[in-house]
């Protein structure tokens, strides 16, 4: 039984992360593009990309005109202090991911609807982000950075191709 929902699982995902499916979230290049690298995704790499559900956190800055749960003390609590788990100041470029799958110092080449977003690293992780396939992308601070985080969707993943391009730690 295990097997037949797993391969339900793979076909769905391969039909529904298909060129046309993958998300067109409005977020603006700058922000998603910490280090591009002007390959091609055809000719970067061999391997099988990493088809993950992604959403998007901020820095909460005390004074902003609006905050996503309504207060900065809840927006704290959401996305965190502004420090990552690695003990970096956060910014464009990190990640957060399921530590079990992913060690802190990982990189991934992003692609979004085709276009190159860029190296990531896992420096972060979160509490909701549990599974191989899961990752929180960090988009800015302050209310710019609620902006972009909130037109990516609230709760709702959006699945993106990504190439793991080095192995960090016992877990990978």
């Amino acid at each position: 039984m295990r097997a037949l929902n797993t391969i339900i699982i793979l076909v769905l995902l391969t039909f529904f992360c298909s060129a046309d499916t993958v998300s067109h979230a409005s977020i603006p290049p700058s922000v998603l593009n910490p280090r591009p690298t002007g390959k091609p995704i055809q000719k970067a790499y061999k391997a099988s990309p990493l088809i993950a559900i992604t959403t998007c956190y901020y820095k909460t800055v005390r004074g902003q005109s609006r905050y996503a749960t309504g207060s900065y003390r809840g927006d704290i609590r959401l996305n965190g202090t502004g420090t990552t788990y690695s003990g970096k100041k956060v910014r464009i470029g990190h990640l957060a991911a399921d530590l079990r799958y992913h060690s802190i110092g990982t990189q991934f080449h992003i692609f979004i609807d085709g276009k190159d977003r860029g190296i990531w690293t896992v420096e972060d992780k979160g509490s909701a982000i549990k599974g191989p396939r899961r990752f929180d992308l960090f988009v800015g601070e302050g209310d710019t950075g609620r902006k972009i985080a909130q037109s990516w969707g609230r709760g709702k993943g959006h699945m993106v191709k990504m190439y793991r391009i080095n192995r960090v730690g016992r877990n990978v």
